[in-house]
């Protein structure tokens, strides 16, 4: 008897425990319809998850504006590229997530947790969202239109760049309402009544860009290590277009250039040349606005700036560049023993070494990128009269000197060969033997190696 006494209060312990558990509320397993509320239900999860509240108010939240519907006006921007289905998805991901980030006005209606989840319940009354998105939307148009009001006073003033930023502004801050008709008629914006007049202007102005190229087709080397800047003139209209970005696009099988680049005050850009291969032919350079770069400081999202590329075209210019050869001036000056040489043993040795496919040698000086002097001249060497002495020979020795130079007549390579000698029984003798000698085309290939390295950068 004793034992069934302490085990019935024990039965009945277990039995409340089991029964402790708060069974979950219809909307858990079944979800709420109601005609005037948009409903929105969130889960989470607790295991390992110390922010599951949060996470499950983030999905309920979702959930809730995935409900409202994005309806297309046949007024509206979206209207014109509803045949782009990807155009259509991606602004349906976007309002998505911009209705999350904006939504207010919704109202908890319950939470329910167990031990491994935790569900959250929102609701939003239809009648009070569309109060506040109208409203909301009213708000964004009179932003925008007092933005568009400035941008028309900076055209007066020929401020043609901070025109189309703003302009490009008052678009981004109205891509959430492009599948609704977005009117300015109340604000008297003068050739600017709804959106379409807005991209319309934004597309004139952007198509009266125009470029002046170089007078000249500009001339480029293959491996330089520096090139002077391609310079163009940038206008809109006739008046100079100043602080305005471009994309250079090139192929880089061919050359390569910096990726973009931004007019002067003066309405100067400067395209620099980074490598250039040795394909010679007439090359393409191409030059486009590039409006991502023109409001990368005004908070205007590179999807915004992707969305006003589906209603408009971008202009793009051609530049044309000439790829040629390097031309290098040789300037060989043989001595023997303060006499001409009468062989040019040293020229035949450069030209056999330095003309290649990206160097062709020529016989202009004023036309060439480079100038190479070379003097070389033999003298009786300082042991002479000890050979003489012992073995009735003569040594000669052969003095060479190096200069490069750019065709700016400045030094960019100087070096003296000093070590080569020729024997005989004469000094006349002795002397033709260092020409002769074969370690005279050993150093010299040695020296031109960086010689060609000063004129070609691999």
């Amino acid at each position: 008897f004793i034992f069934i006494f302490f085990c019935i209060p024990a039965i009945a312990q277990n039995k409340n425990e089991i029964n402790t558990e708060i069974p979950p509320p219809n909307w858990v397993s079944q979800r709420p319809v109601k005609s005037s509320k948009y409903i929105g239900i969130g889960v989470a999860s607790k295991l390992g998850n110390p922010n599951y509240m949060l996470e499950a108010k983030k999905n309920a939240l979702y959930d809730l504006t995935s409900e409202i519907k994005a309806n297309i006006s046949s007024n509206s921007m979206l209207y014109s590229v509803q045949s782009d289905n990807k155009f259509s998805q991606t602004f349906n991901s976007l309002i998505t997530l911009k209705s999350v980030e904006d939504i207010e006005g919704y109202e908890l209606v319950g939470t329910y947790e167990n031990d491994k989840q935790y569900w959250v319940y929102y609701e939003l009354d239809k009648q009070e969202y569309l109060r506040q998105k109208e409203q909301k939307k009213k708000n964004t148009i009179s932003k925008a239109a007092e933005i568009i009001k400035l941008s028309i006073n900076d055209d007066q003033q020929k401020n043609y760049t901070a025109a189309l930023r703003k302009k490009i502004q008052a678009f981004s801050i109205l891509v959430p309402y492009l599948n609704e008709e977005i009117d300015f008629s109340e604000y008297n914006i003068p050739n600017v009544k709804n959106i379409f007049d807005l991209t319309k202007d934004i597309q004139f102005k952007l198509q009266a860009i125009n470029i002046t190229p170089p007078a000249h087709i500009p001339v480029l080397k293959p491996f330089q290590q520096k090139y002077p800047p391609v310079q163009v003139k940038t206008f809109i209209y006739k008046d100079i277009l100043s602080q305005f970005p471009f994309i250079i696009y090139y192929d880089d099988e061919i050359l390569q250039t910096q990726d973009k680049s931004i007019s002067d005050n003066n309405g100067i850009l400067n395209i620099i040349p980074l490598y250039v291969q040795a394909n010679f032919q007439i090359a393409t350079i191409e030059l486009q606005p590039d409006i991502e770069a023109l409001v990368a400081n005004d908070s205007v999202s590179r999807q915004n700036v992707r969305f006003l590329k589906s209603f408009i075209q971008l202009p793009k210019f051609s530049i044309q560049v000439n790829i040629q050869p390097v031309y290098l001036f040789i300037q060989s000056t043989e001595m023997n023993m303060n006499k001409k040489n009468k062989s040019s043993i040293i020229q035949n040795i450069l030209f056999n070494q330095l003309k290649t496919n990206e160097i062709n040698i020529t016989s202009d000086s004023t036309q060439a990128d480079y100038i190479l002097k070379i003097y070389s001249n033999t003298s009786e060497d300082e042991n002479s009269n000890e050979l003489k002495k012992q073995f009735n020979l003569y040594l000669a020795q052969l003095n060479i000197e190096i200069t490069l130079y750019d065709k700016n007549k400045q030094i960019i390579y100087s070096q003296i060969i000093n070590d080569i000698y020729g024997y005989g029984s004469n000094l006349p003798l002795a002397s033709n033997n260092a020409y002769t000698n074969e370690k005279l085309s050993e150093r010299l290939n040695e020296e031109l190696f960086y010689v060609k390295r000063k004129i070609l950068w691999y």
